[in-house]
């Protein structure tokens, strides 16, 4: 059983490509890389979710509440993020991994997620509300069936899960870039990251 999970055309096309690639010798797989490039990749926006206090709320009141919680916000929450443009990849332990053709509709996808969840929330005890922080990255990634790949998803990754707070949403320099005007009205400068030896200046969306 190779990596790949789920088959469909993107993924059996980049694993023909990868049998192709391991069996070309080294110095010339650079070459192919750039070749290929324009047939694997594409631009995308990424969101890279993460749920507040998951190991607190777990360890309360255990495993079966979190995901009874969780199933239960997808199911409320996937219309908005459809209308929204947005894909969901793959729900992964108590992240949500989604793609949008843009970061302006990423955007508008994160802030139907929390009006979802504002709805979902609303007259239900604590310990039965869900809060998500999130990372937004843009750029050229490689998106198969059930998964996406790239610097972009790397840092939206850790955006979301290592730097954002509770309805906080992150966004990479190239994603705060490409935003329209309506939406670079909403950016706060956030705090400058150093990932790779890189300095990276996050921006922080104002959400509604």
């Amino acid at each position: 059983m190779g990596y790949f999970r789920v088959a469909g055309p993107r993924t059996r096309r980049l694993s023909a490509f990868l049998r192709q690639r391991a069996g070309t010798v080294a110095a010339r797989r650079p070459e192919l890389d750039c070749r290929t490039f324009p047939r694997l990749f594409t631009k995308r926006a990424v969101v890279f979710t993460d749920t507040d206090d998951f190991t607190v709320l777990v360890a309360r009141h255990g495993i079966l509440h979190f995901l009874m919680l969780f199933d239960r916000a997808l199911r409320h929450l996937e219309p908005g993020i459809r209308r929204s443009g947005g894909r969901l990849l793959k729900a992964e332990g108590d992240s949500l991994l989604l793609t949008f053709p843009d970061a302006a509709l990423a955007c508008d996808g994160v802030s139907a997620i929390q009006a979802g969840l504002r709805k979902l929330n609303t007259g239900r005890p604590a310990h039965e509300r869900l809060g998500f922080s999130y990372g937004i990255g843009y750029g050229d990634v490689l998106e198969v069936e059930a998964d996406v790949f790239g610097l972009e998803v790397n840092l939206a990754s850790k955006l979301g899960e290592d730097r954002a707070r509770r309805h906080e949403a992150l966004l990479t320099p190239a994603a705060a870039a490409s935003l329209p005007e309506r939406l670079q009205k909403r950016l706060l400068p956030y705090a400058v990251a150093t990932f790779e030896n890189r300095a990276i200046p996050i921006q922080r969306l104002k959400l509604r």
